[in-house]
């Protein structure tokens, strides 16, 4: 889909790379399915009380398939901090489900059992894994080379350069496809798609979603560690709060919102970046001291990212006429569905009344039955 970028299933319907080679979708609470097959299927399988995020294994054992022609809205943290939580839901979610990773698996009446799920399911799963440890992996990375510029004095602008670019990979991507194939540059066409919103055209888009990447990572990375320890320690260990979630309005209502509580909120950012930032001008990196300086901006950006926009329209005054013809044609469109959905109609309103020869509904009789038609186009009712 043309302008959406990104790679995010939950607000957008995209080319899914499982769908394309595999002839299977990822399942993602939004879609079509048999109850009856479901429960069949799922009732004895998973533990109670175990499973947080159950939309992956769910899509695992029951196998379902992209639809990119349905447009589901859908709702999205504004905040950056409700955006963090749901991501740490997410995150402890996934590693709930890595017991599927083992050829044995444990079903609800606590007996053992051979893991149904192919080589395909368990690679979403260790996808899912590999994500979350991204951002550790680049920390970690980070520190090692610094050790290794304190202790060998070798130059590590390569390795960090590396580290970074691993991160960014989609926006490297975006950026060649908009070299390569021009992607976007042609204004003579008009593509087609729905926007309920001003977007930033897809290049900018991607290289702005790099920047704030890079900017929140100390963080992020803080964000994972925490959600993966506290899982396991609670699969482990206290057996308890495996199903702790809030949602992101709640966590919208409850979070604090002035610039202090986001500095409090990012603090990793602030450590990482004073350190970045320090070290980063003893050893003349000057990477680094762009790292250091980013991150202790972080919180700031993501403060001003996540503050409410209020735009103060004025009040236009309806004029008495346009209120009457307005009640007017409220009137006048209740009225048509009141007359016109009921038993005759199959309780479904018809698209298309005709008005002239004769104030009718167009109808076909088909095997005795009639079916409203709409006279015109290749649509009935």
């Amino acid at each position: 889909m043309q302008a959406f970028g990104g790679t995010d299933s939950y607000t957008n319907a995209i080319s899914d790379i499982y769908e394309d080679n595999f002839d299977e979708g990822i399942f993602t609470g939004k879609g079509i399915y048999d109850a009856e097959v479901f429960h069949k299927i799922l009732c004895q399988e998973i533990p109670e009380n175990t499973v947080l995020s159950h939309d992956l294994l769910e899509g695992n054992y029951l196998r379902c398939g992209l639809a990119t022609d349905i447009l589901v809205l859908d709702d999205y943290p504004s905040k950056y901090n409700s955006y963090c939580m749901r991501q740490s839901r997410w995150i402890r979610g996934d590693f709930q489900i890595s017991k599927w990773l083992l050829n044995k698996i444990t079903v609800k009446d606590g007996n053992k059992k051979d893991n149904p799920l192919g080589l395909l399911s368990k690679f979403k799963i260790l996808d899912n894994l590999r994500r979350s440890f991204l951002p550790i992996l680049i920390i970690l990375n980070l520190i090692f080379a610094v050790l290794l510029k304190v202790f060998t004095d070798t130059k590590i602008w390569q390795i960090l350069l590396i580290s970074f670019a691993s991160y960014v990979v989609p926006t490297i991507l975006d950026i060649l496809n908009y070299i390569i194939f021009k992607k976007g540059k042609d204004t003579r066409f008009i593509y087609a798609h729905k926007s309920f919103m001003p977007n930033i055209n897809s290049i900018k888009a991607s290289i702005i979603r790099a920047m704030l990447e890079i900017s929140f990572l100390p963080h992020k990375a803080y964000i994972s560690l925490n959600s993966i320890t506290k899982t396991i320690y609670r699969m482990q260990i206290s057996k308890k709060h495996l199903l702790e979630w809030i949602t992101a309005e709640e966590a919208e209502k409850q979070a604090k919102t002035d610039l202090i509580s986001y500095y409090k909120f990012m603090s990793a950012n602030l450590v990482f970046g004073i350190l970045s930032l320090v070290f980063g001008i003893f050893a003349n990196v000057l990477l680094l001291i762009f790292l250091g300086i980013l991150w202790i901006l972080g919180p700031t950006i993501s403060w001003y990212i996540s503050k409410d926009i209020k735009k103060v329209k004025p009040i236009e005054k309806i004029s008495a006429q346009d209120k009457k013809y307005i009640i007017e044609i409220g009137k006048k469109t209740w009225q048509y569905f009141k007359d016109n959905i009921n038993e005759k109609n199959n309780f479904l309103p018809p698209d298309n009344y005709q008005e002239g020869r004769a104030n009718k509904i167009a109808r076909k009789n088909i095997n005795n039955k009639y079916r409203t038609w709409n006279v015109g186009c290749n649509f009935c009712i």
